[in-house]
């Protein structure tokens, strides 16, 4: 059977039918209409967040883009502002947000937020950091990585802190804080994950850095001298107020009870002060007993340490005795501390709600249970390594 060809004018006709459907969809797929380009739009890098005269004050850090990299094109003809902090007041954090839109001069991106930092007025206030966190939680750009910080300088101060040496922004002591943690293990970085996890589960208390200008470690330039920020100790807060801040002295034990402990210097005391070594290295074993119809912890500390100051010869067996003394005393006043402030400081109900949930049921109140000063017995082992001969000695003798 013969086919039939089909006619030019409708075959030309069915093109054109095609060209003006490729046009009318072709616009649907290319492109992203909402996006913004990245140097038309300001990135927030910092947060600090206050409470005054019954209303919230958010202090936006805005860094300079060109500068969070040392690069040689940084250091062409642009601007050497480094930092910008924008503020923003409301009766409520949203409120104070837009607030700070209404002055900004481009998009604000927050996707970058590396930190957050609450003024003790803000933590003093019912809710107020419940209010705080359940705002950036809730939006879309935030990460889970947020640093979290409390302090009592003035925020503004604070923010325009900068590290020394020209540093990038990006490494600043709030932004970056792993890097000093490596090296001295004072106070654990928390971030937004960690506080929200620690907050919901008991004692439903969280302890974060508390952080301040330095006074008496001012840095010098060649030109001024330069105040740094520091960890000066640490605040315990619940989701709804401020418990209690200790400065690091007053909770030196803390740090002896952090699995996470990188690397810490002790030193030693009375005829031993001349004495450091350094720990880096430490194993932490919790266990619960009941005594007399009441829960009581065993806590076992196992540290390898390293000498690093001697000025005399020492037998390293003494040593060894007199760091254990060290620790143990040390972990067991920052316990006594807590339980003046009646804070759980070292987690303890946690590890009930762990391993024995229903005692925990039975003699908990508000996710804490109760505790004394016998309610701890604490075990140290420490065990001096690299104690070869010119190691233990002095160098000079």
């Amino acid at each position: 059977m013969k086919q039939t060809k089909e006619a030019p004018h409708e075959s030309f006709k069915k093109k054109i039918i095609f060209f003006l459907i490729f046009l009318l969809i072709n616009p649907t797929l290319t492109g992203c209409w909402d996006t913004n380009e990245p140097e038309r739009m300001v990135y927030v890098h910092g947060l600090g967040v206050d409470y005054e005269d019954d209303k919230y004050n958010v202090y936006l850090q805005i860094v300079n883009p060109s500068l969070l990299a040392k690069s040689e094109a940084a250091a062409g003809g642009e601007t050497d502002t480094k930092v910008v902090v924008g503020r923003g007041t409301g009766e409520t954090i949203n409120e104070a947000i837009y607030d700070a839109y209404r002055s900004s001069q481009r998009h604000i991106f927050w996707g970058h937020l590396s930190f957050i930092v609450f003024s003790e007025k803000l933590l003093k206030k019912k809710d107020g950091l419940k209010a705080t966190v359940d705002m950036f939680d809730r939006y879309r750009e935030t990460r889970y990585r947020i640093l979290m910080y409390s302090t009592k300088e003035p925020l503004f101060q604070l923010l325009t802190a900068l590290p020394p040496l020209e540093m990038s922004t990006a490494l600043s002591r709030l932004s970056d804080p792993k890097a000093t943690y490596r090296q001295s293990s004072l106070i654990r970085p928390i971030s937004l994950r960690e506080l929200l996890i620690g907050l919901n589960e008991p004692p439903h208390v969280v302890a974060i850095p508390y952080v301040g200008l330095s006074q008496n470690h001012t840095w010098e330039t060649d030109k001024k001298q330069i105040k740094t920020i520091e960890v000066i100790g640490v605040s315990f807060i619940t989701d709804s107020a401020l418990k209690e801040t200790f400065t690091i002295e007053e909770v030196e034990g803390l740090k002896w009870m952090n699995e996470d402990l990188i690397r810490e210097d002790l030193r030693l005391r009375n005829d031993l002060s001349n004495i450091n070594v350094i720990i880096d290295n430490i194993r932490i074993k919790k266990q619960l007993f009941i005594k007399n119809e009441k829960i009581h912890f065993k806590i076992t500390i196992e540290v390898l340490a390293k000498l690093r100051e001697i000025v005399q010869k020492e037998r390293l067996n003494k040593i060894e005795r007199e760091t254990e003394k060290l620790l143990k005393s040390q972990i067991h006043q920052t316990f006594l501390t807590g339980l003046k402030n009646n804070l759980d400081i070292y987690r303890l109900s946690e590890v009930v709600y762990r391993k024995d949930i229903k005692e925990w049921q039975a003699i908990e109140h508000n996710g804490k249970i109760p505790l004394t000063e016998d309610s701890l017995e604490i075990f140290t082992h420490v065990k001096l390594i690299n104690g070869e001969k010119q190691r233990r000695n002095p160098t000079l003798e």
